[in-house]
Order: C-alpha cells, then sequence, then structure tokens
C-alpha cells in the first residue's frame, strides 16, 4: 500500500511541476476563434499570427517580423483544428516548433505566464434619459466583449472592476482633472497592470498608467481599444522576455541536492529536459542525495532566476554562470 500511495503523491508533484515549467513554455496553444468554414485557412492564418505573438511577447516585435510570420505554413506549425459549432473553430498550434523557428532566426521570447489587466471602463451617459442610456449601455457591453477578446488572444486575464462606492471615491472622476495612484486599482483587484477608458454616445477614448512609480493616468495622449490592450499587454511581456543565442553558449553544472530515491531523479531529470535554457543536458555525476549535470546555457543567469524564484519545488542555493545549485523540494 505504501508504495502505491508513494507514487501517487509522485504523479501529483509531477503533474503541478509539469504544468509549472510548462506554462511557461507550453507545447501547444489551442486557440478558438469565429470562423467561416468557408474561409478556414484565414482562420488557421490567424491562430499561426495569435501564437507568434504570445511567444514573442509583443506586438510591436510582431509587426517587425511580419515577413518572417507571413511565411510560415499552417500545415507546419498547426497540429489539428476542428469545428466545434456552426461558427467556432478549435485550433491546436505547435508553440514548441514555433518557439524554435523564433529562436533559430535568433529572436528572443518571452516567459508566458499568465498575467492580470484590470480594465477601468467608465460608461458616461445622461441618466435623465433612458434612450441614451440603453445605448450607451449596448455600447459599454460590446466594447468590454472586444476586450475580452483580445485577453483571449494574448492569453491574459481581464478584470472589470466593479466601480462600487469605494472605487467611485478613488476616482472622484467628475472632480479631479488628473486622478489618484493608480496603485489602488491593481493592489485591490491583485492585477498586474490597469488601463482606463471612457465611453460616450460619441466616442471610445483609453488612457495608460504612467509607467514611474506614481502610475498615475496619463491623459496626455488617447488610444483605441486595441492599441491600449497592446501596449499594456506588451509592457507586462517586456519584463518577461528571455534572449537565447544558440550559436554562443555557455558549458554550465547543474548541480540538485536532496534527491533521495531513483523516482525523484527521474522526475528531476525529465523536467529539465523540459527546459528551454538547458541544452544537450547530460548526467555527470552521482554523490550520495547529490545529482550533477552538465549543460550548455542559453542565455543568462537571470533568465534561469526568472524561471525557478516562484516554482516551490526548488529553492535557489546559489548561481552563476558557471554552476546552479538548486535545492529540490519533495512532498
Amino acid at each position: 500500500m505504501k508504495p502505491l500511495i508513494k507514487n501517487l503523491y509522485l504523479f501529483i508533484f509531477l503533474s503541478f511541476f509539469s504544468t509549472y515549467i510548462l506554462s511557461s513554455f507550453p507545447n501547444e496553444h489551442v486557440i478558438i476563434l469565429d470562423d467561416e468554414k468557408s474561409n478556414t485557412n484565414n482562420s488557421l492564418r490567424k491562430a499561426i499570427d495569435i501564437s507568434s505573438i504570445r511567444i514573442l511577447g509583443s506586438r510591436s516585435e510582431f509587426d517587425q517580423q511580419r515577413y518572417l510570420i507571413r511565411n510560415l505554413l499552417p500545415q507546419t506549425y498547426v497540429k489539428s483544428y476542428e469545428f466545434i459549432n456552426s461558427n467556432k473553430i478549435k485550433i491546436i498550434v505547435n508553440a514548441k516548433l514555433l518557439r524554435k523557428k523564433f529562436l533559430d532566426s535568433n529572436l528572443s521570447i518571452s516567459l508566458e505566464e499568465r498575467s492580470s489587466i484590470a480594465a477601468w471602463i467608465l460608461c458616461k451617459t445622461d441618466l435623465n434619459s433612458k434612450n441614451e442610456y440603453d445605448l450607451l449601455n449596448n455600447k459599454c457591453k460590446e466594447f468590454k466583449k472586444e476586450l475580452l477578446k483580445f485577453s483571449n488572444e494574448r492569453d491574459t486575464k481581464l478584470i472589470f472592476p466593479i466601480l462600487d462606492s469605494n472605487d467611485l471615491n478613488f476616482l472622484s472622476l467628475e472632480q479631479k482633472e488628473e486622478r489618484a495612484n493608480s496603485s489602488y486599482i491593481n493592489n485591490r483587484y491583485l492585477s498586474d497592470e490597469s488601463f482606463y477608458c471612457e465611453i460616450t454616445l460619441k466616442e471610445e477614448n483609453c488612457y495608460k498608467t504612467y509607467s514611474s512609480k506614481s502610475k498615475k493616468i496619463d491623459f496626455s495622449k488617447k488610444y483605441t481599444s486595441k492599441s491600449i490592450y497592446d501596449l499594456t499587454a506588451d509592457s507586462l511581456q517586456k519584463k518577461k522576455k528571455v534572449y537565447l543565442n544558440k550559436k554562443t553558449f555557455k558549458p554550465v553544472f547543474i548541480r540538485i541536492s536532496n534527491i533521495k530515491s531513483i523516482e525523484e531523479y527521474d522526475l528531476v531529470s525529465q523536467e529539465l529536459e523540459n527546459i528551454i535554457f538547458f541544452d544537450d543536458l547530460s548526467l555527470n555525476k552521482l554523490n550520495n542525495n547529490d545529482v550533477i549535470f552538465s549543460s550548455n546555457l542559453l542565455g543568462k543567469i537571470s533568465d534561469i532566476e526568472k524561471l525557478f524564484k516562484n516554482n516551490s519545488s526548488f529553492n535557489i542555493n546559489s548561481i552563476n554562470y558557471e554552476e546552479i545549485f538548486l535545492e529540490f523540494n519533495p512532498i
């Protein structure tokens, strides 16, 4: 019975750890789009574009690489697709192969850790007119629906603040020309970043937050819904960019302590193989409860720290370009 329980714990841990590693560099992207069956090729092309933006982590970099991306063949990078109802298509893109293509082209990629964005939408209407109120209410619903579409494409979590008395008191929208410190937004709704939009029957204007610590809303420039979403998502992903150059690698040893069984060794070995920074990984030495691997390090030590800093399965004891020393945390 004990071996069965132990194997069950190991399976649960493996599932958790694999999910963590592969969420940063997923092997596949599952994309669901609206589709006219007569135009399936366009849907497959759009899925490649969406995957490319997720991997590159930047709409502007995607625009710079349009020629390269336009020449990618869907039959090479689309693993499968199926119609799930009369107007939806589910497309599975081979993200691992697409990522390799970008790396082979010496492009930077992004850790695909899911971020959250709070979108403050103020619908400004004349409450004395029911007709205008209804029209604007419908317009705001469509506006939010469009933002949700953008969030699905970028694989970000979108939060709409509830605009209760606390929120409105913070904003004091009708009295202040300049809004207060918008870090309140991110703290209350646990979002990583935010933007603000004002909707009327005549126009839709969105505004970004300053990148400085004050994070006040910047009213000096207006943005469309799409441009503000891409700008905000790009800003978040910029912090997660990693740079790999397969032509310039550094030999490195990866030492992992607290390995107490062959099952734990197999687990750690398998997961290290999934990490894109380690090329040509091989076992170098077994020493009591320590396992030492040798590999070629692609990229920067700081990028390795990005990957492991929030991972409860390992503690980083020390790290430099000669040796990465981790302690394994079993269940």
